[in-house]
Order: structure tokens, then sequence, then C-alpha cells
């Protein structure tokens, strides 16, 4: 019988600590975006067909009323699952898929990359960092699919190289996972641009590393040569090979049931001023800031400036060579800058970097793995897995025990939504179905689902769309404006009755923006210029609750 080694046990109890701590975060909050993906989803199920027209807002004109659910298929799935197995299952199920990036990741690491299988316990030590500094960022979000599809696209362009260097036969016959790959998720999420833009970066390094070859005698060149590794560069047939499947594999994404027009949609976020406005899309430089996500990028930094500023360390053996290949730096590059810009992309960066940083640890520190064992040692060895086996049983159990199971997420994160002015409009329907309202972007979507009669003036699925010469969230701002003729603008312009708002909360800092950057809460209380207007322009609350309050204008 084979034993069980004990790295196995403490990895299971990693595992599984991470499965608690994800399902526990995704159930401690209700994405605002959760609304609005379930109902567009049903409406998919009930009419067997995606949607093309936005009839969730009154705002937009008739000729521009065009949507592309670039999502549609997470939206149909997620409404599948949410109305057969409930809440709960869907948090599970998300929870998952974190977990089998890691484990799809660690594996490939430990057997491919690094090759030492006590590497797994650098890796779940730089996972657990990790884990802490996304968590803003998970529970029920669909963009955990392009984290997975990224984590896939990575590997199967590392095998076909290894294939392609080692020249096994029919080695190219990876690269069919492509097709498949990126179709799918063309269909599950927008995050697949990214995949066709690493098709073609590979590409591109992959030829800058056939001219720096071909010129290596050069004097210019020569420095060039001594400092990258190029021993992974491909011949003029296998670049040839790839462009073929990268070509495919793009081509694939067009054959969606919107086929051009979902590029044509999604061409309009180059307008970018969401990226300034939603809390999430803002750059690591705008409070408030993530500093586990800081500390992270600059351990990779400091990883990526010592391998290059000390190459000549690293050259010396096959580990050190990978952290010096042309394609791993410009991919650590790449997702540095992403990462920097938006906080968004902080996950991105995680799981396409877990390889190199994992091998530079591990190449520096793996002299901690390799000490010799006596008979003191491995007492103490005992007494340290006896410990740690107690220490994870018992912080499983804590986790486990304190998990709140959610049925009605609608209904039990009333402290965050507007659950109490959700039901006075449905209970006064007949008497406000006429008026236009203004919700708060966060409700958009939570709306959508729990009063879909209601069309509404903003939710988060069109942010960056253009609307009378900005984006859409940009009109929405306009709102709030210091200019109260402006407001009264855009309220006479929208014909709007009905005012649904946020009442403000208290910004609760942290310690580190306190005693370093000497911040304030005051500093962070706005002056709310719509409320003044509506209160001086014979607007009347007609509900208010603790959170939220409706005006009305006779």
């Amino acid at each position: 019988m084979k034993t069980i080694k004990f790295r196995n046990i403490i990895t299971f109890f990693f595992y599984l600590i991470f499965f608690l701590l994800l399902l526990k975060n995704s159930l401690a909050y209700l994405d605002p975006d959760f609304g609005w993906h379930l109902k567009v989803g049903q409406e998919i199920a009930l009419n067997k067909k995606v949607p093309t027209i936005n009839h969730y807002n009154y705002v937009l004109p008739i000729n521009e009323n065009f949507w592309v659910d670039h999502e549609w298929l997470s939206d149909y799935l997620l409404f599948l699952a949410y109305d057969n197995w409930g809440y709960i299952f869907i948090n599970i199920f998300f929870a998952l898929i974190i977990i089998l990036i890691f484990l799809i990741l660690n594996n490939f690491i430990s057997k491919e990359i690094i090759k030492d299988p006590k590497s797994i316990y650098f890796l779940l030590i730089i996972e657990t960092l990790g884990l802490k500094a996304m968590s803003p960022h998970f529970g029920v979000r669909i963009q955990a699919i392009s984290l997975l599809f990224l984590s896939l696209l990575l590997i199967i362009i590392y095998y076909f190289e290894k294939k392609a260097l080692t020249k096994k036969r029919q080695y190219y016959q990876i690269l069919f996972l492509l097709i498949p790959l990126l179709y799918l998720w063309a269909n599950l999420h927008a995050g697949f641009l990214l995949g066709i833009f690493l098709l073609f970066l590979y590409l591109g390094v992959k030829i800058v590393e056939r001219i720096l070859l071909y010129f290596q005698n050069k004097k210019i060149i020569k420095p060039l040569i001594n400092f990258f590794n190029l021993e992974n560069t491909l011949n003029n047939k296998n670049i040839k090979i790839f462009l073929l499947f990268a070509l495919l594999a793009s081509a694939s994404t067009t054959l969606t049931p919107y086929g051009l027009k979902l590029f044509d949609f999604l061409y309009s976020y180059g307008n970018t001023a969401y990226l300034k406005i939603i809390s999430e899309w803002l750059p690591q430089y705008y409070w408030p800031f993530m500093y586990l996500q800081l500390l992270y990028i600059g351990l990779i930094l400091t990883g990526l400036i010592i391998t290059l500023f000390f190459y000549k360390n690293y050259r010396n053996d096959e580990l050190g060579k990978k952290l010096l290949t042309p394609w791993n730096i410009a991919l650590n590059i790449l997702f540095i800058i992403l990462a920097i810009k938006s906080k968004r992309h902080f996950p991105l960066l995680f799981v396409s970097s877990l390889p190199f940083i994992a091998t530079f640890v591990y190449h520096d520190f793996k002299l901690l793995l390799n000490t010799k064992n006596n008979k003191k040692n491995k007492k103490i060895s005992v007494f340290i897995k006896c410990y740690l086996l107690i220490l994870f049983i018992t912080v499983s159990t804590i986790i486990t025990i304190s998990i709140k199971i959610i049925k009605e997420p609608f209904n039990y994160f009333h402290e965050h939504y507007p659950r109490g002015a959700t039901d006075f409009l449905k209970e006064n329907h007949e008497k406000y179905y006429l008026d236009n309202l203004f919700n708060s972007y966060n409700w958009g979507g939570y709306l959508i689902h729990e009063h879909p009669e209601r069309k509404l003036f903003i939710d988060g699925r069109l942010p960056q769309k253009e609307l009378n010469g900005h984006s859409y969230i940009e009109e929405y701002y306009t709102f709030y404006s210091e200019d109260q003729t402006k407001i009264s603008e855009k309220i006479e312009k929208y014909d709007i009755k009905l005012f649904l708002l946020e009442k403000p909360k208290d910004i609760k800092l942290h310690w580190i923006d306190k005693k370093i950057f000497r911040l304030k809460e005051d500093d962070f209380k706005a002056k709310d210029n719509l409320v003044e207007y509506l209160n001086n322009n014979n607007f009347n609350i007609i509900y208010e609750d603790e959170i939220s309050v409706i005006y009305y204008q006779e």
C-alpha cells in the first residue's frame, strides 16, 4: 500500500482552507452585477436567442439601443444553475474555479518548470499572499473564467514550444486546442481579446528572437545575445505553424451568435473614462490603495530587476535560464503594466506571473528544502508536523463554522441594497410607472432583477458606451456636477421625476492610510450636489430608510 506523504497532506489542507476562504469571501457580499446577469440569462433561456436590444434603460435613443452581451453563455449558465441549484451552488462553483486554477498551475510549475515536488511549499506560501490580495475580485465574478482560460492558454503555448524544440512527432497537435479554447472563451467573457493579443505577442517575441540570432555577429546585437536566453528560439517552420493556428483560433471568435458585431461592440471600450471612475478599474496609484497587491507587484518587480541586473548568476543552471527568456520577461512586464493601470487586472498578473515568481523564489531559496536530517531534527520534524496538522484542522473548522449559508441573496443583503425602496416602488408601481427614474449606478443590476418592470437610468452593463459626446458613465456623473444649472438641464432632458439614491456611507481608512499618508475620513466626505439640488427644487422625499432615499416631483 502506497504511503501518503506529509507534503500531500499539507497541500490538501492548504487547498481546503483556500476553498473555505474563497467561499466565505464570496458569501460575504453580493456583486452589483449579479442581478442583471441572472435576468439576462433568464431572457436568453425564455427567448432561445442572445439579446440584441437594450430594453432595461430609457436613456439611449432607439437607433443606438443595440446591445451585445459578450458574456451571454455565462449569463445563461448562471441563470440555469441559480434556478435549479440555488445561490450556494454558484458560490461553490466559482470558488472551485479558483482552486482548479491553483491545482493546474501548481502541477504545471512543480513538474514542468521547477521539477521538484517540494516546490509546492513555496507555491502555497505565494498563493496565500495572492489569494488575500485578489479577494476583492473574487466571488460570483465571471472574470474568474478568464483567469482559467488564461492559465490554459499559457500552458498550451509552453507545451507547443517544448515539443517543437525537442522535435517530437506531430508536436503541433496541441495547438488544435487553441481553436475551441478561444471560441468558448469568446462566448463566456470579453477577456478572450487578451487571449488573441497574447497569441500574437508570443509570435512577435519569437520573430524578434530569430532576428537577434540572425544578426548575432553584429556588435550592437552581441550584448543582447549574451543577456537573454535564446535557447528556446523557434525555427521559421514552427513560427509559421503557430501563426496558422493563431489565425484559426482568432477567426473562431467571429463565429459566436453575434458574429463581427461582437468586436464592433467591444471596440466601444476604447472610451476609457470608466477606468478613472469605477472603483475596481482604478489604477493602483488611486485611493483606495490595495496594499497587498502593491506588495506582490513589488515582489515581481524585484524578481525582474535582480534577474536582469545579475543575469550572469542565472545563466549557469537550467532553472535560472528559464527566468531569462524574452517571452517570460515580456509576459511579466505586460501584466505588471496592466495591473498598475487597473486594479481589476491584478488577478491576471498573479496567474501569468506565478511560474516566474515561483521559479525565482525557489532558485534563490531552494537550500532551505535540502537540509540534512539527524535524530534531533527528526524529533523536531515530528513535532512540527503534528502541530501543523492540529493547526490546519482547527483553522478549517473555525472557517467552516463562520460561513453563512445564503439562499436568498437579494433579500439577505438588504443593508447594502435598496430592498425597502424597491418594495415601495413595486407596491406603488401603478402610481409611478410613467415617471422616469434616476438610480444609483451601483444598484442598477439589483433593480433589473428585483423590479424588471421599471426601466432605469443606468446599470453596470454599458459604462463605456458613447452618449452625448462622452461615455455613459460620464453622462451619469453630470448629475452630480457642481453646476446646478447643468443638473437642471439633465433632469429636463431626460424628464426625470423620481430619484432613488444611496445615503452617504462612512469611509473606513486602512491604518497605513492614517499612519503613513496622514489621511482622515473627513477628507473623503464630498458634498452631494444632486441631493442639494433636489432639496432646493420642489422634490419631496416619499420614501426613506437607513441606506436609501426616494425623491419625487409632483
